[in-house]
């Protein structure tokens, strides 16, 4: 269902992801096969354009300071057809053992309640903070699970770059941004997640109608982090994560 010569690829892949700079990541363009890619990015604006009437797929909004105007929906169940399928396959065996091969953890596992993840949207003057994410779980196996790899899929058709919104990507030491990705329809962003500070912290400025618009997915491991846990998203306030 991904490219397949992405697919083909991911083990030469491997040493780019793991030598990329600060922590490893990668930016994978053309990523979903256009078909079901069209399909998805469909149902995500029709959502958005009618969320009065599709409010019950979505769940309960989460909002604060670092955390403005976004909804999500984190159950397959309420997803329309075309997202739900995505959404499986990024969980399947096939997909992880891409994962696996890409990143070179061996025992990564897919996260099938899709906490924190899902379908994402933040609405006009939305954003997310820089932030670090959660990076254990005790609900997802019967040990301790920790969270390695983050997956972003862009699903946004025609976004004009000066609305804003894009992924940056922070050095663990708080200095700045070392990586500034756009929204480009079908792009994929892989990252670890360890020392990862990331987030969209400027207010988008799309006009009323439009919303950034991707797909979340989370990665975990039973091998624990070199670095310190974090039971919630820590959010950068004042040069220090919070």
């Amino acid at each position: 269902m991904i490219n397949p010569g992405i697919n083909v690829a991911a083990k030469g892949l491997n040493a780019t992801y793991e030598n990329a700079a600060h922590y490893p990541n990668i930016v994978l363009d053309n990523f979903v096969d256009p078909t079901i890619m069209l399909a998805a990015s469909n149902e995500a604006k029709w959502l958005t354009d009618n969320i009065a009437e599709q409010e019950w797929r979505f769940g309960p909004p989460d909002q604060h300071l670092e955390q403005i105007s976004k909804r999500g929906i984190t159950e397959i169940s309420n997803m329309p057809p075309a997202m739900a399928i995505l959404t499986t396959y990024f969980n399947s065996d096939s997909f992880i053992n891409f994962l696996r091969d890409i990143t070179g953890i061996r025992d990564l596992v897919p996260d099938w309640d899709l906490d924190g993840g899902g379908f994402h949207v933040t609405y006009p003057g939305g954003k997310l903070g820089i932030h670090h994410d959660f990076n254990f779980t005790d609900t997802l196996a019967p040990q301790r699970m920790y969270r390695k790899v983050n997956l972003l899929v862009y699903l946004n058709q025609d976004w004009d770059q000066d609305w804003g919104g894009q992924l940056q990507l922070w050095d663990s030491e708080l200095t700045g941004a070392f990586k500034t990705i756009d929204l480009l329809y079908n792009r994929a962003v892989l990252f670890n997640i360890d020392d990862a500070p990331h987030g969209h912290p400027d207010p988008l400025v799309c006009p009323a109608g439009e919303s950034r618009r991707s797909l979340a997915f989370y990665y975990y491991s039973a091998t624990p982090p070199d670095n310190k846990l974090y039971d919630r998203a820590h959010w950068l306030v004042d040069g220090k994560l919070m």
